[in-house]
């Protein structure tokens, strides 16, 4: 199984600039080239949270159109720039966001790895939480399925980042429940967020956390006292989780890899076929 996830996409409306600078449709275009060029091409992609730099059905609309030459599915978590009724609007019905819930959430269980797919939104707020109802409906799916190995996802990421902006947590409430609720359920291999604009790996809940890269800007890594949140020009990029049968010498595993996207020189090809490559 080969999962992409994408995140903080922030399309605007066409040809519109974020914070004046930023073309973050013509980013997600390239992003769609990047996966599309996989050899082989991914299972799925997965969305975390903030698809819209400000969620309506305009943007989303204009989203649809930027990812529609996918070659394969992909599904969407909202996130704090989202919006519910919009989305509700926009995706109701498709594969893309199969729920109609007060809450977005849903299972994916058509792979190897389950995909239990969480809404951490509070309305009009930037940080999310897991309240007792959202707790409930995770605490029963991961039930439902037993042993069977399980990706949790969600826009905020349950832990601390070590950065001092806004973005240094997560979740204002329910990381802890969280996290004593993952540990009840080791067959959970990754917990995936989105929010931080940049990768962060830590452990969490008995489990690894993991943090995925934007598609436009990339946030730095502030961690002074002034308490920053600064746009660098780092390159965007994705994040690929592959199910190996072989992941470590115990048997099957999720490993994950960060790929940024940017206008590169061809490669210089080292081997093929475990054969050097003579140039």
């Amino acid at each position: 199984m080969i999962l992409v996830q994408i995140s903080d996409t922030h399309v605007d409306v066409s040809n519109s600039l974020v914070y004046g600078r930023f073309n973050t449709n013509t980013a997600l275009e390239k992003a769609v080239s990047v996966i599309n060029a996989m050899d082989p091409l991914p299972d799925l992609v997965l969305h975390t949270g903030d698809i819209a730099s400000r969620g309506n059905v305009e943007r989303y609309e204009r989203f649809r159109q930027i990812v529609d030459p996918l070659l394969v599915p992909i599904v969407l978590i909202p996130g704090n720039h989202d919006e519910r009724g919009a989305l509700r609007q926009v995706f109701s019905g498709t594969t893309m966001l199969p729920s109609n819930d007060e809450f977005l959430h849903y299972v994916i269980d058509s792979f190897p790895v389950r995909l239990i797919c969480c809404d951490s939104v509070i309305a009009d707020e930037t940080p999310g939480e897991l309240c007792p109802t959202r707790l409930s409906w995770l605490s029963d799916r991961l039930d439902d399925a037993g042993d069977q190995p399980t990706i949790v996802a969600l826009h905020h990421p349950p832990f601390y980042s070590g950065m001092t902006g806004t973005s240094a947590k997560g979740l204002l409430r329910g990381g802890l429940q969280l996290a004593e609720l993952l540990t009840q359920h080791p067959q959970v291999v990754r917990v995936l967020a989105g929010h931080i604009h940049r990768p962060i790996t830590t452990n969490f809940g008995g489990t690894i956390a993991f943090s995925g890269p934007t598609t436009c800007y990339p946030f730095g890594l502030d961690m002074g006292a002034e308490r920053v949140l600064n746009i660098v020009n780092e390159p965007p990029a994705i994040a690929i989780h592959l199910w190996l049968a072989d992941a470590s010498p115990t048997g099957p595993g999720l490993v994950s890899h960060v790929l940024p996207i940017g206008d590169w020189d061809e490669p210089v090809p080292l081997l093929r076929d475990g054969k050097r490559v003579v140039s």
